[in-house]
Parts: C-alpha cells; sequence; structure tokens
C-alpha cells in the first residue's frame, strides 16, 4: 500500500512542479464563494466530490485544501464540513471533498472502504483540482476529521507530499489502538468475523451499522499515521474538543511527539464545548466558530 501510495505522490509533485503559479491578492478580504458539485474519476470509478472556491479576479489563484471526512460520515458530515469549506472560501483558500466508499452520495458498498481506496481517492480529488481550479500549486494543505486525519497524517509524511500544511481534528494516531476503543473492545472479535467471512458486520457507538472489509482491518492494523508524519517538515495543527468522548488526548500527544523534531512547527489547539462531533451533529454556533477561526488562521498563516 505504501509502495503505491508513494508512487501517486511523486505523480502529483510532478503536477505541482510543472506549471506557474501565482500568489492570490488581500488574504485578509472576504470573497464570495461558489459551491460546485461533481464526480471526478477514481480507480476506474467516478466518486463524488464538492468543490468550494473563492470568486476572484482573473487569473487570480488560490491556496487549496483537501477535506477528509471521517469513517462512514460523508463529505459533508451532516453540513459541519460544507461549513468549514465555505469559510475557508469566504477567506480565499479554495477546497475540494469528496465521499469514501460507502459514504455519503457514494455508490459503492461499505465494503470498498480500506486505507488504499481512501488514499487513491484523496489523491485522485488533488489531481482533478490542481488540473482545474484557480490554485496556487506551491499552496497546497491537507485537512482531517477522524478517521480522515489519519488519512492526511500518511500522506503528509510520503516523500514528494503534496502538503505544506496539515490541520487534523480529533486526530487519529494509532488507528488500530483508537478502533479497539470505538468497537467497544471488540476489534478482535470483529476481526475474526471478517477473516472468517471477508468481511464484519459492526455497529459503533452512534448505531452505524457498518459491512466493514477484512483489508479495512487488515490496513488498520499495519497503518502508522504518527510514525508517518514524523517524516513531515511542514506546518502542523492538532485540534482536539474539550468534550472529546472517542479520541483519548493519547492520541494527541502520540502526533505531538511525533512531529516535535521533523515539522516546522506543531501547534495544539482545545475547542471549548466540543465533543467528537465538533458540531457538525448539533446546533452549537460557538464551537463552529470556534473551529473555523482556527482553521482559517492556522491555513492563511501556513499557505
Amino acid at each position: 500500500m505504501k509502495k503505491v501510495t508513494a508512487v501517486a505522490l511523486v505523480l502529483i509533485a510532478t503536477l505541482l512542479t510543472t506549471a506557474g503559479s501565482t500568489a492570490s491578492g488581500s488574504r485578509s478580504k472576504s470573497y464570495d464563494v461558489e459551491s460546485v458539485e461533481l464526480q471526478i474519476p477514481s480507480r476506474g470509478i467516478q466518486i463524488p466530490a464538492t468543490v468550494v472556491t473563492p470568486v476572484g479576479k482573473k487569473h487570480e489563484r488560490f491556496p487549496l485544501v483537501l477535506i477528509h471526512h471521517g469513517h462512514g460520515g460523508g463529505r459533508n458530515e451532516n453540513g459541519g464540513l460544507a461549513r468549514v469549506a465555505d469559510a475557508l472560501g469566504e477567506a480565499g483558500i479554495a477546497s475540494i471533498r469528496v465521499d469514501f466508499a460507502g459514504a455519503g452520495d457514494s455508490t459503492e458498498p461499505f465494503t470498498k472502504l480500506s486505507y488504499t481506496t481512501m488514499l487513491a481517492d484523496s489523491n485522485a480529488a488533488l489531481v482533478w483540482a490542481v488540473r482545474n481550479l484557480p490554485v496556487d500549486k506551491r499552496r497546497i494543505g491537507g485537512f482531517g476529521y477522524s478517521e480522515g486525519s489519519a488519512v492526511v497524517a500518511m500522506q503528509a509524511g510520503q516523500p514528494f507530499t503534496p502538503y505544506r500544511a496539515v490541520a487534523l481534528l480529533g486526530p487519529v494516531a494509532n488507528p488500530r489502538q483508537l478502533f479497539d476503543v470505538f468497537f467497544g473492545g471488540n476489534f478482535d472479535a470483529y476481526y475474526a468475523e471478517a477473516q472468517a467471512n471477508g468481511y464484519a458486520v459492526v455497529t459503533t457507538p452512534f448505531g452505524q451499522v457498518q459491512n466493514t472489509s477484512l483489508e479495512w482491518f487488515q490496513e488498520t492494523i499495519a497503518a502508522d499515521p504518527a510514525g508517518d508524519i514524523s517524516h513531515f517538515e511542514g506546518r502542523v495543527m492538532l485540534l482536539w474538543g474539550e468534550d472529546e468522548q472517542i479520541i483519548p488526548f493519547s492520541q494527541v500527544e502520540a502526533f505531538q511527539a511525533a512531529t516535535a523534531e521533523s515539522a516546522k512547527r506543531t501547534m495544539t489547539v482545545t475547542i471549548p464545548n466540543a465533543d467528537h462531533g465538533y458540531g457538525f451533529y448539533s446546533d452549537q454556533p460557538d464551537v463552529d466558530a470556534a473551529l473555523h477561526s482556527a482553521l482559517v488562521q492556522f491555513f492563511k498563516r501556513a499557505l
């Protein structure tokens, strides 16, 4: 899996350096935004995507942030990630986000979800964006929520990563450890079921019933986001909710330790009153405002 990912990132790095770029103008102004729903090619199929871009002057180029949703959540996360994308767009930062297999408007079953497919779809979104959007190809960032944070961390640590900065919300540094807690200590039992049947019927703490593939279990065991991001030399922001009930702070600490010697700078932001939903699944305008402010300030400075 990592060999394939590295090759994909070399391709992306080539795309990023083959065209000139123009830095956007004033980074303090507020922009109108355009949101477009589309399908983009990945893995021989079409995957759902949403692009949000600032409305700028002719030839104006903007930073780009790739947004990654959580486990089974979908690219909108009940509207929460759509609001994040709008906040970034109004600050002059373009974004693209996709539905991973089995989530949102995806036409694939959940059994297609794995780190291999998530990484492939994220890379496909980046390729599409740099070819089709008015973005500054030298100013690319990644934002991941929950399981999406693990995907971003894995990408950030690869050779030729396109990212200059990454923000990890409810960060997952050790997926095997985290999902054992998430599954109520039943990870091994579900894994055994997947080994016997090709997938396991998993019920999450949020009541979702997910047919989870053997490949997902195998890759979750092998995944090492903290180890991968230890090679990243850009800027890192770790965001954690004051009322987090899913992600223990030890996951944040693992990322802090992993990036202490490599990253240009690592900052940790605690969001008051935020649980693992981070305002996406509740009416908490204060949480929304704190999250949006942290992300906008971080990416404006880091990109």
